[in-house]
Order: structure tokens, then C-alpha cells, then sequence
């Protein structure tokens, strides 16, 4: 440990790179394949586990991670139900569109852990910090697992579009 960081903070730091990787990668608003859809959600889950455990280490009580996650994915899931989609059946490739929106959702995951790390950074004192980073994520998780849910459902009964000009 190192100023009381310790290997988590650097799984996070890493995550939060990826997270914004993928988001640029679905906000150019090119094709991709539809399993390309997951990877954002799945490190925001990782990242939002490990804040979730930090807080559980700390005490906090689960419902209110609870209810900030149900929050994100109520608003997920509507984000989901509205998006515009252009899906190619038979190649599996879909162009989804409105990406701003994700885009800045991906972007507050590494502000979230920058307020985990920077909570740690201050020692007993920084605990609202890390309240917040761990809310913070869990909010985003929440919209982003939402939306991916919503996403797979629609894509299997979304109508034909040939992709492949």
C-alpha cells in the first residue's frame, strides 16, 4: 500500500481507461458487431463492484447502493426503449444512435474513482468522497446495464436493415 492505495485502485484506474475506450469506440457511430454492446457495461459492473465492496468494508448500508442502482437502471432501460437502432440480421451488426448520452455516462465512471482515490488520499476525512465516488458509479452502472438489457431484447426483434453496402 501505498498511501493507503492499494492494487484495487490501479484495477480501477485501469477500468476506467477501458471504460471510456469502448464508449469512443461506440460513440464514432460505425458499425459494430452486436456483442460489442457488452463491454461497457461489464466494466462498469467491475468497477462498481469494487467501490460497492470498498463501501461494504466501510459499513454503508446496501440499500442505498441498492436504490442509486435500481435509479440507473429504470433510467437505462427507458434510454434503451428510445434509442434508434439500425440492426443487420444476418452479419449481426448493428449501428445503434444517439451515443452522446453514453458518451457522458462513460465519462463519469473515471470521476467516480478519482473521488474513491482521492477520499483515500485523505484518510478518515474523505469518506463522503468515497460515498459519493461509489454512488456516483453505481448510478452509472445502473444506466448503462439498463440500456444493455433493453438493447438485447430489442435486438432480436428488430426488423432487418442491410449494413453491408
Amino acid at each position: 500500500m501505498i498511501l493507503h492505495l492499494n492494487l484495487l485502485h490501479v484495477i480501477l484506474v485501469l477500468s476506467a481507461i477501458a471504460a471510456v475506450y469502448f464508449a469512443v469506440r461506440e460513440a464514432r457511430g460505425r458499425l459494430m458487431r452486436q456483442t460489442r454492446l457488452y463491454n461497457l457495461p461489464l466494466v462498469a459492473m467491475v468497477v462498481a463492484l469494487i467501490l460497492l465492496l470498498f463501501q461494504l468494508a466501510a459499513h454503508q448500508p446496501v440499500w442505498t447502493f441498492a436504490a442509486t442502482f435500481g435509479l440507473g437502471l429504470a433510467g437505462g432501460a427507458a434510454r434503451g426503449l428510445t434509442m434508434k437502432l439500425e440492426v443487420d440480421q444476418n452479419w449481426r451488426l448493428v449501428r445503434p444512435t444517439g451515443r452522446r448520452v453514453l458518451f457522458w455516462v462513460s465519462l463519469a465512471l473515471p470521476i467516480a474513482i478519482g473521488l474513491e482515490i482521492a477520499g483515500t488520499l485523505a484518510g478518515p476525512s474523505g469518506s463522503p468522497l468515497r460515498l459519493a465516488g461509489a454512488h456516483v458509479a453505481m448510478l452509472c452502472t445502473g444506466l448503462l446495464v439498463g440500456r444493455a438489457l433493453v438493447l438485447t431484447v430489442r435486438l432480436m426483434r428488430a426488423p432487418h436493415v442491410d449494413l453491408r453496402r
